[in-house]
């Protein structure tokens, strides 16, 4: 009898702190927090009389040892049993409405397992598809699942769909986040934090706008009483950085305010070249106008004035000035033209071409290196220490510098200024390029004017030819613009220079050697055309982008076809890749059938491309370009052409600006 006792308490301890985990487990899915209190306090207390009693009869401490006293434990049974049986009659509610749920659950689907195939049809396509996910094939046919299967499997197949939801959410590379109506996050993908530069977890609980982007108030407010749907609105942020701003409100069923989604797309490059071809428009305007009053005017000075007072007048730049090198002791740069903001240049301490760190300027680096010199942001630039304070003074954010030529000497150059910094685009640079190239056309022209009087017909024929000609290019470029590419300007530029100096050294008159600077300038035009993916692309090209990247030279060819120039820009462009042996494109000429242009155009730009840094390829050295060009002599390219080049830089040491 007494080992029958302490199986029968040992069962009941057991039995009670399970029933009391259960009662608890089902407090936290159902939520029904007065019933299920009531029955797991009943079940501990039944435990703690059950182990009492356990202890009693097990003879501890020779039967003596009780932890309740009597009486307690029999009022502790009797208030056990009370709370069970409170449990029980408050729970009685929670299983009938479970049951009578269940129940219509049933009867919705056995109604959905006798509808008929054309009942079915007619259905919502919400209402069909939940009708295909009940159903499931069995012996009889198919069968519809039971409904609490049917619950469990809903369960899991939410679960599954939050599950997919969460990881789309976080694989998108747009920054997403959802907020409160504190405009808390409480939810962000990657994206977002990559872009807050903090990890998804130190983001939650605090405001978006103190995160990123950092504003001083929300972008939307307040969000949960929007009823427009998506509100859509661009934002720029003091970097620069431009997003198009997104946000949907979500409700739920009862039309209450839950959250509200964000999404941030970045726009900056679209922004950005938005902006790059407005200037390169303009700039266009701006070199038409430059070029027309160049044979307009009677001396140099006059067209030096007229040159600045058009770039600025246009609304396009700030300042612009153009100086000369004078080769004395203190390297005096003396300012022959000036209009802008500010109209005394002393402040600005452009005074010497000399390239110290003291005197440092745009100006300064574009006549020692002979190159064009960009400055986006004067006011911090580290390079142009010498400029911050006075270009900060006078609201002089960016500048260009263009060095001017008379025939191969340096001569002086032409400095544009901008209030806004990044202002100038790599296309807006190759046009301003040209407008160098008009200006030191014409200081030679001027100065050969003045030295031999008899020929002051015959350039100012010259000019107005020049003027004509570059106006009819600037045209043709700005309908290229349309299909709008990147591409850049430097690589233009070097090969129109090189080409200048190989035909110079061939001893082609000076008119012709001009034209071929300018065809290398727009040699590689026809690419505006090309998709911006494919010309950027660094890996291996399939035979279908080749053949879309030949067709460079043929849309280069049909900007310029229609253009009358003293030069043959047009069938320089379309010949440029073809080769002596006919091995080229696009057409597969032979050696007397190219034109002496083309051939040239074909050795400078193989040197260009191998002998100086490209965003394609890395650089391999001008030894290796040059040896390249000499293994090609010939066969590949015109002998005289690759003798004048080798004789230029081996033997000269010709390095271009």
């Amino acid at each position: 009898m007494h080992s029958v006792e302490l199986l029968v308490h040992s069962i009941g301890i057991v039995f009670a702190v399970t029933a009391a985990v259960l009662a608890l487990r089902l407090i936290r899915l159902t939520g029904a927090l007065k019933a299920w209190l009531f029955i797991a306090s009943g079940l501990v207390l039944l435990a703690v009389v059950s182990f009492d009693q356990l202890i009693f009869h097990s003879g501890i401490a020779g039967g003596k040892l009780e932890l309740l006293h009597p009486a307690l434990i029999d009022i502790a049974s009797v208030a056990s049993y009370a709370l069970l049986l409170a449990g029980v009659i408050a729970s009685r509610t929670v299983f009938l409405e479970r049951k009578a749920g269940l129940e219509l659950l049933q009867a919705q689907l056995d109604r959905m397992r006798r509808t008929s195939p054309e009942a079915e049809a007619a259905m919502a396509p919400g209402e069909s598809a939940v009708r295909q996910a009940l159903l499931t094939p069995g012996k009889a046919g198919l069968q519809v699942l039971p409904a609490l299967e049917y619950m469990k499997v809903e369960q899991q197949r939410a679960a599954q769909t939050l599950q997919e939801w969460q990881a789309a959410f976080d694989t998108v590379s747009t920054p997403i986040f959802l907020y409160d109506r504190q405009y808390r996050l409480i939810r962000a993908n990657p994206a977002y934090a990559s872009r807050a530069g903090m990890a998804v977890k130190d983001l939650l609980g605090k405001p978006y706008f103190e995160i990123f982007p950092k504003l001083p108030s929300p972008i939307i407010d307040p969000p949960q009483y929007s009823q427009q749907g998506v509100v859509s609105s661009e934002l720029t942020l003091a970097t620069g950085e431009a997003f198009i701003s997104k946000s949907l409100p979500l409700y739920n069923e009862a039309n209450e305010y839950l959250c509200s989604l964000h999404i941030l797309e970045e726009v900056t490059q679209a922004r950005q070249a938005e902006k790059s071809i407005r200037r390169f428009k303009l700039a266009l305007k701006v070199v038409s106008a430059c070029v027309r009053e160049i044979p307009q005017k009677k001396d140099r000075a006059q067209m030096l004035q007229a040159i600045c007072k058009v770039a600025v007048n246009s609304g396009f730049y700030r300042l612009a000035w153009i100086g000369r090198v004078q080769n004395d002791a203190a390297q005096t740069l003396e300012i022959l033209a000036s209009h802008g903001q500010p109209a005394d240049l002393t402040p600005l301490q452009i005074t010497t071409w000399a390239d110290t760190e003291a005197s440092r300027t745009p100006s300064t680096v574009a006549i020692n290196s002979r190159k064009t010199c960009l400055a986006q942001d004067l006011l911090h630039d580290p390079q142009f220490r010498s400029c911050h304070r006075h270009a900060a003074k006078h609201h002089l954010a960016s500048a260009v510098a263009l060095p001017l030529f008379r025939q191969n000497d340096i001569w002086g150059c032409l400095t544009l200024y901008s209030d806004e910094p990044f202002a100038f685009s790599n296309e807006e640079i190759t046009v301003l390029d040209i407008l160098g190239s008009g200006i030191s056309f014409g200081i030679t022209a001027f100065r050969e004017m003045a030295e031999n009087t008899a020929q002051l017909q015959e350039y100012a024929q010259r000019l107005s030819g020049l003027k004509t000609h570059l106006e009819k290019i600037i045209v043709a470029l700005e309908t290229a613009i349309e299909a709008r590419h990147p591409y850049g300007s430097a690589h233009q530029r070097l090969v129109g220079e090189i080409g200048m100096a190989i035909a110079q050294e061939m001893g082609l008159p000076e008119e012709q050697a001009y034209g071929v600077r300018l065809a290398g300038i727009l040699h590689d035009v026809g690419e505006i055309k090309l998709p911006e993916e494919l010309l950027c692309k660094t890996g291996g090209l399939t035979e279908e982008e080749r053949l879309q990247i030949r067709q460079h030279t043929q849309a280069g060819y049909e900007v310029l076809s229609g253009i009358d120039l003293p030069w043959p820009l047009a069938q320089t462009v379309l010949q440029h890749h073809e080769r002596m042996n006919g091995s080229g494109y696009p057409s597969g000429l032979t050696g007397g059938n190219i034109l002496l242009e083309a051939k040239i155009i074909a050795v400078a730009d193989t040197i260009e491309a191998m002998a100086y840094q490209r965003h394609d390829h890395p650089r391999m050295g001008l030894p290796a370009a040059l040896a390249e060009v000499e293994k090609g002599k010939g066969t590949l390219f015109d002998t005289a052409v690759v003798d004048a080049a080798i004789g230029l830089f081996r033997e000269k040491g010709y390095q271009p600006s």
